[in-house]
């Protein structure tokens, strides 16, 4: 008899199933179709892109574009994401790092305000984010740090892997952090890193899969300069990424070398719109109460010589 009867319910939950999956059914079709040359490489160069919802660029001034990505990972999460791509084979273009009011002592400030504390009659402030990981209490940075020519801290902890540098000579690059001091009197700037996430062009093995929003930087080998900010801590808007997912990023984008720099609530993108008007405009969405700006303790500033 109870054979009978597991068979009947066997028969039973068959014929729903049958019932309710049909030839006809119909399924989501996820297409993914970049519109500018960067989405291009986004989609095409990595396995990060099921569907895009926006792909839009824009310049602030000649070398230095924006680019704004929205789209729906494979993981099934929101992301958004932000980029500049500064050429710097513009001679007039460069960067520099920034401190709160421009002045030489560790403490914090919105990135937007250490910006504004930077404006003078030598170079434009173009835009800019924000920088090293860094003490909430003082405004230490954790790794090495070089603001107009002086070294202003020399050491730094396990996790600093590498340092963007910007020599005498206004060259910049990513280099590891064992090589600061024997080079650390021909910089100018040097604002430190964490992981590595790319190197000679390829991923690096992550071992934290943690994810948040994240801010991240890259060379290329024809001289441009990547600043990239994702947002993330919200569902519905954006959710991060780990060190993995971030590294195909910024490889597939085309960069060499890629550091992981300061992000949670510190990660900032912000422009200087209206023919420079120093109305700083945040681009992402900050994690800190649904968007306001964190007080960091530095930041990379794009600069244009006047």
């Amino acid at each position: 008899m109870k054979t009978i009867k597991f068979l009947l319910f066997t028969l039973f939950i068959s014929l729903q199933v049958s019932c309710q999956t049909t030839a006809e059914d119909s399924f989501t079709d996820y297409k993914s179709n970049p519109q500018t040359p960067k989405g291009e490489l986004l989609v095409n160069n990595s396995n990060l892109v099921a569907q895009v919802f926006k792909d839009s660029t824009y310049s602030l001034t000649p070398g230095v574009e924006v680019h704004e990505f929205a789209f729906l990972s494979k993981k099934g999460l929101a992301m958004k994401t932000f980029l500049y791509d500064i050429d710097l084979n513009k001679p007039d273009v460069s960067v520099v790092a920034s401190m709160p009011d421009n002045k030489m002592e560790f403490s914090m400030q919105p990135m937007t305000q250490q910006a504004k504390a930077l404006v003078n009659d030598r170079f434009e402030v173009v835009g800019g984010v924000n920088g090293d990981f860094y003490d909430m209490t003082t405004g230490v940075p954790r790794g090495v740090f070089v603001f107009n020519g002086m070294v202003l801290k020399d050491s730094y902890i396990d996790r600093n892997k590498g340092y963007l540098a910007v020599d005498k000579f206004n060259k910049v690059y990513l280099k590891d952090i064992e090589l600061f001091k024997q080079e650390k009197q021909s910089l100018q700037y040097a604002v430190s890193g964490g992981v590595w996430l790319v190197k000679d062009s390829e991923k690096v093995l992550q071992t934290d899969n943690a994810v948040h929003p994240r801010t991240a930087i890259g060379t290329t080998k024809d001289n441009h300069l990547l600043l990239m900010v994702v947002d993330g801590r919200n569902y519905t808007w954006s959710n991060g990424m780990d060190y993995d997912d971030l590294a195909e990023f910024m490889k597939a984008i085309g960069a060499d070398r890629a550091l992981n720099f300061d992000g949670g609530g510190s990660s900032t993108f912000f422009i200087n719109p209206g023919s420079f008007s120093n109305n700083f405009d945040i681009r992402n969405l900050p994690s800190d109460n649904g968007g306001d700006q964190r007080a960091v303790a530095n930041g990379i500033i794009i600069t244009k010589a006047k």
